[in-house]
């Protein structure tokens, strides 16, 4: 417990630090201002790349291709986003990076190489079916169920008037 209560005790100390010594720098009422604009300049931009990041996947879906690489630039791109939400300058330095998309797409090359050497990953394009993990194919019917007999309801249809009859439910009179 203390080492977690450190971890998390570490970060905020650090961002009260840099608060105290940017607001002696350029004054209270102007750092205030400034974690405010970077606050909105950050929802907005979690509101227009959420947007942006849903068109992208979409458009990769619609061209048959796995939307990998929108989904891990998107990811980032919230990471940002909520860095620059979060309250501190530090957090802000660290989400300016990812900003940047050469950053981001060296990043995304960087988590890829490091996934596929600690066992890798697989994306599917179309989920399970024909040449999938499943190898299976996945067919939406509609049924309705035949008894021999028509049962004890005599508006159900009847096994004997189904064209679905087993081989020994006069198969071959089917077929004559």
């Amino acid at each position: 417990m203390p080492l977690l209560a450190l971890l998390l005790l570490v970060p905020v100390l650090a961002e009260i630090t840099v608060f105290i010594v940017v607001g002696r720098w350029i004054g209270v009422l102007a750092t205030l201002l400034l974690f405010i604009v970077i606050g909105v300049i950050g929802t907005l931009l979690l509101k227009r790349q959420g947007m942006r990041a849903l068109r992208e996947m979409q458009a990769a879906l619609a061209r048959g291709e796995p939307p990998a690489e929108p989904v891990a630039h998107a990811a980032l791109l919230v990471l940002a986003a909520l860095l620059l939400i979060f309250p501190g300058f530090l957090s802000d330095l660290m989400a300016l990076p990812l900003l940047l998309p050469p950053v981001r797409r060296a990043l995304i090359r960087w988590l890829g190489m490091h996934a596929k050497r600690r066992g890798g990953f697989t994306v599917w394009p179309g989920g399970r079916g024909p040449g999938g993990p499943g190898g299976s194919t996945v067919i939406d019917a509609d049924y309705t169920e035949v008894k021999p007999g028509g049962g004890a309801d005599p508006s159900l249809p009847r096994i004997e008037e189904s064209r679905w009859r087993g081989k020994d439910d006069g198969d071959a009179a089917g077929r004559s």
